[in-house]
């Protein structure tokens, strides 16, 4: 009988979290995707990160995953000018670890650049482009809402009380 009475309560309790929170089936929850940069390339100068954007579509709440050498790259999250001219002098962020992971917390755009020089100099010299963002390590992401249809999980209807 005490089990019976335990039971009752554990459901009625469950019902009534899910009526007052005002939790029903057709609310959902975003799960966010964590995304590899260039994937098995990660962060490097060998990239192609139009090609590697174009096949995606990134969400609030899902993260970059950046994957890098950094004795030979850092990252930079930079405003849209400065990443069309590869201009490393005023990032608004600089990471440096080597797997860095970047929240995409708010729509909008994203960019990111390598701020790295090609080295030795004389190397550099031997090249059109002497910085790794002029050779194509940058990130263009376009960060949008959440649709109905994309990384959901819908939140779980509590079960019914027994009569």
């Amino acid at each position: 009988m005490a089990l019976r009475n335990t039971m009752m309560m554990f459901f009625v309790a469950m019902a009534c979290l899910g009526v007052c929170s005002g939790a029903s089936s057709s609310e959902a929850v975003h799960s966010g995707v964590v995304y590899k940069v260039g994937d098995s390339i990660g962060w490097s100068i060998f990239g192609d990160y139009k090609k590697w954007t174009s096949t995606k579509e990134f969400h609030v709440g899902d993260t970059l995953l950046f994957a890098y050498d950094k004795e030979f790259h850092n990252l930079m999250e930079v405003n849209g000018e400065d990443y069309q001219s590869c201009n490393p002098k005023s990032p608004l962020a600089l990471y440096a670890a080597g797997l860095d992971s970047i929240p995409l917390d708010k729509p909008g755009d994203y960019y990111f650049i390598c701020g790295r020089n090609f080295e030795p100099d004389w190397y550099a010299m031997t090249l059109k482009e002497p910085g790794h963002c002029q050779a194509g390590q940058k990130l263009h992401v376009k960060v949008t809402l959440p649709t109905s249809d994309h990384h959901f999980v819908a939140s779980p209807t509590p079960a019914p009380a027994p009569k």
